[in-house]
């Protein structure tokens, strides 16, 4: 009799951990504002698609998934090419920027958050969408922290991703 109500015991114990992770959504944790402006007179449209990763996307290793990335990617990009947009002559024409993620992991082992992500920035004339040209971007942090206080990790690799795309619009467009 004892082995039989020791089964469903463990059983019910076991599941106490398997429910779903918690999420933390990226734009609330690092405070980014959400804004679209698409009119003619910017000199460059970001837009984000992020179709090839999980969104929330799991942290391995952890019961946390960040949300949100998409958004917080999107920001991180056209906040670093603030500059460049600024310092185009007003008669420039007006161009966008496809940035795709095309990877995304998070893994925690023991006290240590790491991220990895890369993406492809396509340029393009908004007027016709004609190719103008493309970039890999790729990008890695980590951190001592627990894998839900993990947004700034995320955030710093975004960062990076949005500056080296920053960087080659500035290489590649005058």
């Amino acid at each position: 009799m004892r082995a039989a109500t020791a089964v469903p015991l463990a059983f019910s114990i076991s599941l106490l951990g398997c429910g779903p992770p918690r999420v933390v959504p990226l734009v609330g944790a690092i405070g980014i504002p959400v804004t679209r402006t698409p009119l003619p007179a910017i000199p460059l449209e970001v837009a984000t698609r992020a179709t090839a990763v999980p969104d929330p996307l799991p942290v391995a290793g952890a019961r946390v998934a960040y949300a949100e990335v998409e958004t917080a990617l999107g920001h991180a990009v056209a906040s670093a090419a603030v500059p460049w947009a600024t310092g185009r002559p007003i008669d420039a024409e007006p161009l966008r920027l496809l940035v795709e993620l095309t990877d995304a992991r998070a893994e925690q082992r023991g006290d240590r958050l790491a991220v990895a992500f890369a993406a492809r920035g396509t340029l393009r004339r908004r007027r016709d969408l004609g190719y103008l040209a493309q970039a890999v971007v790729h990008c890695r942090q980590a951190a001592l922290v627990p894998p839900d206080r993990g947004a700034e990790v995320i955030d710093a690799c975004l960062v990076q991703l949005g500056r080296d795309l920053a960087g080659w619009l500035g290489a590649v467009v005058r």
